[in-house]
């Protein structure tokens, strides 16, 4: 990838983390990575819709290129309202995804 186009994805996953996180749900941005991590949507529409990659509880956004600000935007409005109609996942087990990925964002 071009360091301009890596960049600017970089920045991308900022602003999605940042986004997510301001509307108080859980997500994790590695620093060195445009690879956002978050609690899995309970709504398999929207897990489909947005193409969001899920393992048990939690789900990951990769920023590309393609993903412009406008595009995070629109993903966090339709999240929230999902989490509003559906309500939020709860972690499966005391050693699942989200269970460390709230041990993490907690700290």
């Amino acid at each position: 990838m071009h360091p301009i186009c890596h960049r600017n994805c970089m920045e991308t996953a900022k602003y999605l983390k940042q986004k997510i996180s301001e509307s108080g749900l859980i997500s994790q941005l590695n620093p060195l990575s445009c690879t956002v991590v978050l609690e899995r949507p309970v709504d398999d529409q929207l897990v489909k819709r947005w193409q969001l990659a899920c393992e048990e509880d939690i789900a990951h956004v990769v920023v590309m290129p393609n993903v412009t600000r406008n595009k995070v935007d629109l993903f966090v409005k339709e999240l929230l309202e999902c989490v509003s109609t559906h309500g939020r996942i709860e972690p499966r087990r005391h050693d699942s995804p989200l269970s460390k990925l709230l041990m993490t964002w907690e700290e």
